[in-house]
């Protein structure tokens, strides 16, 4: 029984591809207005628009080319003439309703998924406009006949006949304006059990075609050319066993390229024989004939032009293609580009008889191919109280298959060393969170930043000034790296004992022996008690003082600065210098006399001019507040009497506002273990004290520190013995100003913490 079919190619994406592809040679003789149409272009005209993004080339003839574009999650096909640029829309969502190749023309089907199993084929010649013309498979069958679309060259259709008796006959349909002329195709081996049309081929008026030759039980599979202009199947030659029939083929006048059975490689070799070459390129690359060349290359990379039989080197057509389809007479279309002329559409044609093929540039996207640095998103101030969701860092690109990095410099000042810290954007390796690369559009890479530092995750970055530098070099080499650079200031409300201005406390520990380390605190979630992210021993010889407290800013910058007094008296100022690292900067000496008291505390606003004050209490009880200047040569203003009998309190602690008012707040231990809250006015005095509760005299020290759990709210922490501590959760409620305590072990073995 006679029989035909078809199998379905790999090439050619994103949309089914029935038409047999067109190439010059041979005896054929070429169509009237062929190269002419194209070369018309050359020098006289600028090339027309190619669609940017993602739109393959999938055909194309001496007028015009087709491209599949996705537009509002629909794809089209759309067919743009060379001469002017105008274009037809063909929308549709099956990519197996058209054939097209390397011609004008587009063969429609009325089957929805699968163009060869049509029955009505309506054949459009878009390059002269005409009315589409109609072809009625069923319409033409009788006695008992089966009539089955297997392909087309341009506006002829092949059909295979199944006759009511078994037998059958191959057959070419061109409609004309007289009607459908039918001509019986020749050539066919004698026991021919039948054939199947491979969807590429490459010479005008020809098709690649299988033999299918004998019994079922017993085939013989051939390759040929069919010569549509004479109807005849040429050079059929018996297909090697490490051939797969199944695949797709490629020919152009001279040459034909298969695929191996189970091999990835691609095989070349001259038509009319049996003998291949086994080539470098697979089967999934772009590739195609031009003559007696063998052009190829993966999506991304050159394509590159060998000759057929292998002798000589490659040269390259193109820095880079990104999808190849048939053009007109033995031409390819490549959609990619060149550093030169950019990316687009290019005719890849014979550059002449020995010559390698030359490209020319016939439809422009407008795009670079080389890198090209595009600008940067970024805002000059990123304010991080105000930050919902983030920010978008994006860097834009001509194109985004590089490696990318960025380096982000803190610049500190005051003879501090800079931090500087480089981490991977795109393509370079896995970066860490919070740098995971993100969708930032077709132009650009970067990340969504939430204000995390980018030294340490997990921890706020430090307010202040940054510098970027960005890096990208291109994956396939072309064109040199870009770089870039610029500045932003990060700004964030400072927290509570906040010496790094990155909105969440710092814990110190002071050893007898003089050692003074720091702690970097983070909630463990929001309402749950501290965690140590990080720790860094920042000094030694910090046994000279008999006192050191934390006391907010006294200095006039957004950071908590340090008092300590020394043995002899002397008050000494340590400045926040804006890193949790190296915290101060050099000390500054305040004035001498302060050991006349006995207690002091720091790190509540009590007189309402934004900044904190220091308070202190002399032996016979009496309370004097220091109101803080700003000013870091003089940061205390004459003292003031603020209170007496304050002799009643062995610890006294400045909490900032734990009780739900402006003004900052102190809380004071009586020597019977009670806790009393002062609620500050806001003028430098307190507000009748309140009972907080009993038994807080098994603790040693108690350390107000600012929110730690991530809640908004102050909170204070208090330490016995051992490394462990007590967490109270401010509750912002003066009445209750605290939550139940949690014990938990922040492994802090020091001496004394502040």
């Amino acid at each position: 029984m006679l029989h035909a079919r078809a199998y379905t190619g790999r090439r050619i994406a994103a949309a089914a591809v029935v038409v047999a592809l067109a190439a010059t040679g041979g005896a054929v003789s070429a169509p009237p207005a062929t190269a002419a149409a194209l070369t018309a272009q050359d020098g006289a005209q600028a090339p027309v628009p190619y669609p940017k993004g993602d739109a393959p080339v999938v055909g194309g003839g001496t007028a015009g080319f087709f491209v599949s574009v996705v537009t509002d999650g629909r794809r089209e096909l759309r067919w743009t003439r060379y001469a002017d640029g105008t274009t037809k829309v063909l929308p549709y969502e099956d990519t197996g309703r058209y054939g097209l190749g390397g011609s004008d023309v587009l063969v429609e089907g009325d089957h929805a998924t699968d163009v060869l199993r049509s029955r009505v084929l309506t054949v459009h010649d878009l390059a002269s406009g005409a009315e589409p013309y109609v072809v009625d498979l069923a319409a033409r069958e009788k006695d008992g006949e089966t009539y089955h679309y297997r392909g087309a060259v341009g506006s002829t259709l092949l059909v295979g006949v199944r006759e009511a008796d078994g037998g059958g006959r191959q057959l070419l349909l061109t409609p004309g304006p007289d009607g459908v002329r039918e001509r019986v195709i020749s050539g066919f081996s004698e026991d021919l059990a039948g054939f199947s049309v491979v969807r590429e081929g490459t010479t005008s008026g020809l098709a690649v075609v299988f033999e299918v030759s004998g019994p079922v039980d017993a085939r013989r599979y051939s390759r040929a050319v069919l010569d549509v202009a004479s109807g005849r199947v040429l050079d059929s030659v018996p297909v090697p066993s490490s051939l797969d029939q199944r695949r797709p083929g490629t020919a152009s006048a001279t040459h034909v390229v298969w695929a191996g059975a189970g091999d990835p490689a691609l095989a070349v070799g001259a038509r009319g024989t049996a003998a291949m070459r086994r080539t470098a390129a697979l089967e999934n690359s772009e590739h195609g004939l031009v003559g007696d060349w063998f052009v190829h290359g993966s999506a991304g990379q050159p394509l590159l032009a060998e000759r057929a039989d292998g002798t000589g080197g490659s040269v390259r057509v193109l820095d880079r293609v990104r999808s190849l389809a048939q053009g007109p007479d033995g031409s390819l279309l490549a959609r990619g580009g060149t550093v030169a002329r950019g990316e687009g559409l290019y005719r890849i044609a014979s550059g002449g008889e020995g010559a390698a093929p030359v490209a020319e540039l016939v439809a422009a996207t407008g795009e670079p191919t080389a890198l090209e640095y595009r600008g940067a998103d970024l805002p000059g101030t990123f304010d991080l109280d105000r930050a919902a969701g983030g920010f978008d860092l994006r860097w834009r690109l001509s194109r985004k298959d590089v490696r990318a990095w960025v380096t982000f410099t803190r610049v500190r000042g005051g003879g501090l060393e800079d931090e500087v810290v480089r981490r991977p954007l795109w393509g370079a390796s896995s970066p860490m969170e919070p740098y995971v690369p993100q969708d930032m559009g077709s132009d650009a890479v970067g990340f969504t930043w939430r204000g995390e530092d980018f030294d340490t995750p997990g921890r706020g970055a430090e307010a202040g000034t940054y510098t970027w530098r960005f890096e990208a070099e291109p994956l396939d080499g072309l064109g040199a790296p870009v770089t870039a650079s610029g500045s932003f200031t990060v700004r964030r409300a400072p927290g509570g004992h906040d010496f790094d201005g990155n909105g969440a406390p710092e814990l110190f520990g002071r050893e007898t022996n003089g050692a003074f380390t720091s702690y970097d605190l983070v909630p463990k979630a929001a309402g749950d008690g501290p965690a140590i992210l990080g720790r860094a021993r920042v000094g030694t010889g910090w046994d000279v003082y008999d006192r050191v407290e934390a006391t907010g800013d006294v200095a006039g910058t957004p950071l908590a600065d340090l008092v300590a007094r020394d043995r002899s008296g002397v008050l000494w100022l340590h400045q926040g210098a804006g890193h949790w690292k190296a915290p101060f900067l050099g000390r500054v000496r305040v004035g001498g006399g302060w050991n006349a008291y006995d207690r002091l505390t720091g790190g509540s606003d009590l007189t309402g001019d934004g900044r904190a004050d220091l308070v202190a209490a002399d032996r016979a009880g009496g309370l004097w507040l220091y109101r803080s200047t700003g000013d870091a040569g003089a940061p205390f203003a004459a003292r003031v009497r603020i209170g007496g009998g304050w002799q009643v309190y062995d610890e006294l602690t400045a909490t900032g506002n734990i009780g739900g008012a402006a003004p900052g707040d102190l809380v004071a231990r009586d020597k019977a273990g009670v806790l009393w809250l002062y609620l500050g006015r806001g003028d430098g005095t307190f507000a009748a004290r309140t009972r907080i509760g009993g038994g807080w005299g098994g603790f040693r020290q108690l350390v107000g520190t600012g929110d730690v759990d991530g809640d908004g709210r102050r909170d204070l922490l208090a330490r016995s013995t051992g490394s462990a501590v007590t967490f109270y959760a401010g509750t912002g409620a003066w009445r209750a100003p605290f939550e139940a305590a949690r014990k938990q072990d922040l492994g802090i073995g020091a001496d004394e913490i502040l």
